[in-house]
């Protein structure tokens, strides 16, 4: 997710997560970049490839857990356009990667109708760096 934040600079970039879910639980299983169709450094937008990305996902009995996307610069925080476009309601996490500072930042969170709150979230590099 950072080298595809930093590949699609000056611009947002955004993609998908998909894996299982066990309990409150989110096991990511596989990573799936998007285009950006904004083509803009604050907002992003992807709908091309999504009928693919889904039929994958089926064949792999996997869903979606979280998304990402990154804010070239800015905080990793969610912005009103953020919470305004979460079309997946707080049932996913929202993975943004700041990149306005000397190295980049990622935070998760949940987005909720009106606000946020962090989300916990750890790399298990103990199962195939899976996440």
């Amino acid at each position: 997710m950072l080298e595809h934040a930093k590949a699609e600079l000056p611009n947002e970039c955004c993609g998908l997560l998909a894996g299982v879910r066990d309990g409150d639980v989110l096991r990511v299983e596989a990573c799936y970049k998007l285009k950006n169709e904004a083509e803009s450094p604050t907002e992003f937008f992807a709908a091309n490839g999504l009928g693919e990305i889904n039929a994958k996902m089926r064949a792999c009995r996997h869903e979606i857990v979280a998304i990402y996307h990154s804010h070239p610069t800015s905080e990793p925080i969610p912005s009103n356009k953020d919470l305004e476009r979460n079309y997946y309601g707080d049932c996913v996490v929202h993975f943004i990667i700041g990149l306005n500072g000397a190295e980049p930042e990622m935070r998760g969170w949940w987005l909720l109708e009106k606000s946020s709150e962090p989300a916990k979230w750890k790399i298990d590099e103990s199962e195939s760096g899976t996440a």
